[in-house]
């Protein structure tokens, strides 16, 4: 149990700085190419704490475990959502704008849809696969050419690209490996404790993979960086979706069990629905809506 204690301080401690680096390299890299954070949150922050589902995805189809795969993506998800957006309003309420809703959420949901209506069949083929990754590089281009259309970050004439590009990467490294190091720790601190491994499961391990992103956003939260919190939830969100999922698939086709296409697909896709309905309302995610939502969260794993 000492050995747990210590990893679960050392991952902690990772993770807070990990999440702080990775906002300053986000702001950073956005003064030095003269684009909106938003559009950095959701490449940087998006793909680079998705990197944790992604290992998840692609191990667990070499290991022939198509429902961890599938899992890993679903439970992130909605996680995502219903606990990382929802702790991060609870902080400061997450205002946005029109055209990050209109397109970068209507891109959100449309990558939950397209897994709907692929998994609809029972399996994502190699085929789909190919479509999915295909599908996010179009929107990475066509997200890329709209940057004409919007107010672009200022230089601060700090660090430069070098020094922006260093805090990404020490972030993107001390995340993983404090998720790693905490979440192994939970769950043999829980083991210590004599809880079930269904408990377990449904706690420590369920939340494991969202770990960076709530590093991130708590991080964004307390500097009220709203547009850096919505830009990586959302797309972490799409990579899952699409790049996680997509190269999941391309090692072997994911067969997809009866329980995901009649719940938990449907819970994500709702998820995702609700939370932008709560965001279009004034523009802004309350901190009522985002305790609804983490109200939502608990029922959905407790019933």
């Amino acid at each position: 149990m000492g050995m747990d204690l210590l990893f679960l301080v050392m991952g902690g401690t990772l993770l807070f700085y990990g999440g702080d680096w990775l906002i300053d390299g986000i702001e950073r890299l956005a003064a030095e190419f003269r684009i909106p954070p938003v559009i950095v949150a959701f490449v940087v922050m998006g793909f680079g704490t998705s990197a944790p589902e992604l290992f998840v995805a692609v191990q667990a189809m070499l290991a022939a475990a198509p429902d961890v795969a599938v899992g890993n993506v679903v439970g992130s998800n909605i996680a995502n959502l219903l606990l990382v957006l929802a702790l991060a309003a609870l902080i400061a309420p997450v205002a946005t704008a029109s055209d990050i809703l209109r397109i970068d959420g209507c891109a959100m949901l449309l990558a939950a849809l397209s897994f709907g209506i692929i998994a609809y069949d029972a399996v994502v083929s190699r085929t789909d696969a190919a479509m999915l990754i295909v599908g996010m590089t179009i929107y990475l281009l066509l997200r890329w050419h709209s940057l004409d259309d919007q107010d672009s970050a200022e230089p601060d004439g700090t660090g430069g690209l070098t020094g922006a590009m260093g805090w990404c990467i020490a972030a993107l490294v001390a995340l993983p490996f404090g998720a790693h190091l905490f979440i192994n720790a939970a769950i043999g601190l829980a083991g210590s404790l004599g809880m079930s491994e269904a408990l377990i499961g449904l706690t420590a391990v369920a939340i494991g993979t969202s770990l960076p992103e709530m590093a991130a956003c708590v991080a964004a939260a307390l500097r009220r960086q709203p547009d850096l919190i919505l830009g990586g939830i959302l797309g972490s969100n799409v990579f899952n979706g699409t790049i996680v999922l997509g190269s999941a698939a391309l090692v072997s086709p994911v067969l997809i069990a009866d329980t995901f296409i009649a719940f938990w697909i449907p819970i994500m896709i709702g998820a995702s629905l609700v939370s932008l309905i709560f965001l279009r309302t004034g523009f802004v995610l309350s901190r009522q809506e985002a305790s609804v939502m983490l109200f939502g969260y608990a029922v959905i794993f407790l019933f």
